[in-house]
């Protein structure tokens, strides 16, 4: 007596099969999962992308009456970095980097004070924390900035 065995084997279709994933992101189960510097669906979109343009609002430390300002941020050579000038010294730049909505700033001395902190991006908003070290007296000067972005 003989007897036949048919073995099916379900296939399940790849999910990555119909994406591709930009800028060296990889696409795992479904969704690409994007190289530094890199966002969107597809990895397509550098993540300085949303910061740069010209930005006008006010700038205030210590509780002191805000003054006004504008300034620039522009791309730097990689993805996730910036440059914000004109905030501190008219021409001087400060490097940050850039993570989703959040930016960290590089450490900048101009003059006698050093600058540091970090930010946030919202839609068109954005709010900067700024650290002020003043070396000619040894004062720490707490700053935000809270501004919009020009459009075109």
């Amino acid at each position: 007596m003989l007897s036949t065995a048919i073995v099916f084997n379900a296939c399940n279709a790849d999910p990555c099969k119909d994406i591709s994933c930009k800028n060296g992101g990889v696409c795992r189960d479904g969704s690409c999962k994007c190289s530094e510097g890199f966002e969107g669906p597809f990895c397509s979109v550098k993540m300085y992308e949303k910061f740069v343009g010209v930005f006008d609002g006010y700038y205030r430390c210590n509780g002191l009456i805000p003054e006004t300002k504008t300034f620039i941020i522009s791309p730097d050579s990689k993805p996730n970095r910036i440059l914000l000038y004109n905030l501190f010294a008219q021409n001087e730049a400060i490097m940050g980097t850039v993570d989703v909505e959040k930016v960290v700033f590089d450490s900048l001395q101009v003059g006698q004070v050093i600058y540091s902190g970090n930010g946030y991006i919202y839609d068109l908003d954005i709010s900067l924390f700024i650290q002020e070290y003043h070396l000619d007296d040894s004062t720490l000067h707490t700053c935000t900035f809270n501004g919009r972005k020009f459009l075109n």
